[in-house]
């Protein structure tokens, strides 16, 4: 054997550098270039009439939801503002519950002022109304538990009732729409003496 001779697979090679000896195969240039392509995610252009369509819904139901929100707005404005018109107008109805209590006891004392009281009474009743119809409800609190979240409790005093039971009412609380506007003023029970 010869070893001038060189070896086909060494001809192309320097005589110094070994051969190389890989059993991976060599990934040619437009393969490498594919499987890039495959890793990173293509955008496909879009029909510009599905792009429009889409801009149009995603406008229609951001106007939608503005125009709830607005309607919402304007509904607790005008709940706001009804709140502090009946809050102003609670004390002249307390004012007509007190005045209608002192005509009923001075009635024997002075007859004539049966036909005021009958006045006055019918003037609360259209209050009353008009406060029914605007949905704004009186608190009952005779013989009620004492609720924090519906009372406001001014006195506790020993009686035979219950412990928290209402006994008296001084002022009378209001709901306008289910909440609680004014508290109900009270006296409650702090029970039997020990």
């Amino acid at each position: 054997m010869d070893i001038n001779k060189k070896t086909p697979q060494s001809a192309n090679q320097p005589a110094n550098q070994p051969t190389p000896q890989t059993s991976e195969p060599l990934i040619e240039q437009p393969e490498l270039e594919l499987a890039e392509q495959q890793q990173t995610p293509q955008t496909v252009p879009l029909d510009p009439l599905q792009e429009m369509t889409d801009l149009l819904k995603r406008t229609q139901a951001n106007f939608e939801n503005y125009r709830k929100q607005t309607e919402k707005r304007v509904e607790d404005i005008k709940l706001t503002a009804a709140k502090d018109v009946i809050l102003q107008l609670l004390p002249i109805l307390d004012n007509f519950q007190l005045a209608i209590g002192s005509a009923e006891k001075n009635i024997e004392k002075n007859p004539q002022a049966q036909d005021l009281l009958k006045g006055i009474e019918l003037i609360y009743a259209q209050f009353n109304e008009l406060l029914e119809k605007n949905d704004v409800h009186p608190l009952h609190t005779q013989h009620q538990l004492f609720s924090p979240y519906h009372h406001e409790a001014l006195m506790k005093v020993p009686s035979e009732l219950p412990e928290n039971t209402i006994i008296e009412e001084f002022q009378r609380g209001y709901t306008l729409h289910g909440q609680v506007i004014r508290h109900a003023r009270v006296k409650i029970s702090a029970g039997k003496k020990a």
